[in-house]
């Protein structure tokens, strides 16, 4: 058996998806296997892909002609079709530098040998951005988003997910919880639901060295967007919908790891999940005692949201 298992989940991504698995068999460390869902491409992505599964027998399709409909399902999907000790997640689109596994493997190891018992692991690293040619945009993924990665309480991670997803390795503990949530509609993202677990019940740490380069082009499911006051401004209408979603994904946490929570976690959590129900005192009110903040003037968008929320209670 591979002691690491990545999860690709694909949808027409023919473009680059051959320089991306060519990246992955250039891997320093090689024990590993490719578990790829297909989201019913309409191109050539599936050929190719089992192209690649003919001729490397660490590679396998484990899912297509179902349609999930959403990266975030996809993955969850193929979560539950894991088996080894570490799991990581793989972009169609991005390159893979030749260390990237064998440094998060190293990281996590260690973690694991610091923490007693089998707790739930996870660590990311950065990444450099880069156009559809692979030219340089910024060095830092972390920086060009104004993302602080050592923000990884449970209070700051219920509020905002600091590692992506395609950054990350996660421990078998890790994998375990994760399965418990299904692919519930309530999970905003897969890689933020992980976040959220191993802040509450394990351990969180960041590799601070790009280990892959994070292709941005026309037809990104994400993509990495340069944060700016400007930009962050012209949102201002969807703060209530992003912040009731994160209401939402932190009642539903509740309802399936209460019983592993702490009473100040649960305190944490039942706060957060009532920052949008009530009235703007109330809804404000609710977010400071959840402590459950945003980093930077990101902050303020939550503050206008959740008086935005109490004017709106059909949100």
């Amino acid at each position: 058996m591979a002691d690491v298992d990545i999860l690709m989940a694909t949808y027409n991504g023919q473009n680059y998806i051959c320089e991306q698995i060519k990246s992955l068999q250039a891997q320093s460390y090689e024990n590993w296997e490719l578990l790829i869902s297909d989201d019913c491409s309409s191109d050539n992505t599936l050929d190719i892909v089992s192209q690649f599964s003919e001729q490397d027998a660490r590679i396998r399709i484990v899912s297509k002609g179902t349609r999930f409909g959403s990266a975030k399902s996809n993955f969850l999907y193929l979560l539950s079709q894991a088996k080894s000790p570490y799991v990581m997640f793989c972009d169609q689109d991005d390159v893979w530098l030749p260390n990237k596994i064998e440094i998060s493997l190293d990281r996590i190891q260690s973690i694991e040998k610091s923490h007693e018992g089998n707790v739930p692991c996870l660590v990311f690293t950065d990444m450099t951005v880069v156009d559809s040619d692979l030219n340089i945009i910024d060095d830092s993924f972390t920086s060009y988003s104004n993302i602080n990665p050592l923000r990884t309480s449970f209070s700051h991670m219920l509020a905002q997910s600091v590692g992506a997803g395609c950054t990350m390795m996660i421990n078998k503990a890790a994998t375990d919880l994760a399965r418990i949530g299904g692919t519930n509609e309530n999970i905003i993202m897969h890689d933020w639901w992980l976040c959220i677990i191993c802040s509450a019940f394990g351990a969180i740490d960041y590799v601070d060295k790009s280990t892959s380069l994070y292709r941005q082009h026309s037809a990104n499911d994400v993509g990495a967007i340069r944060f700016s006051l400007l930009c962050w401004a012209k949102q201002i209408g969807t703060f209530k919908y992003r912040q009731a979603a994160i209401s939402k994904q932190a009642e539903y946490f509740e309802e399936v790891f209460n019983e592993l929570l702490s009473d100040n976690q649960r305190g944490i959590v039942k706060y957060c999940a009532n920052a949008c129900k009530g009235s703007p005192v109330q809804n404000f009110t609710n977010l400071i005692k959840s402590k459950a903040w945003k980093s930077g003037t990101r902050k303020i968008g939550q503050i206008i949201a959740v008086i935005d929320c109490g004017f709106h209670s059909n949100i």
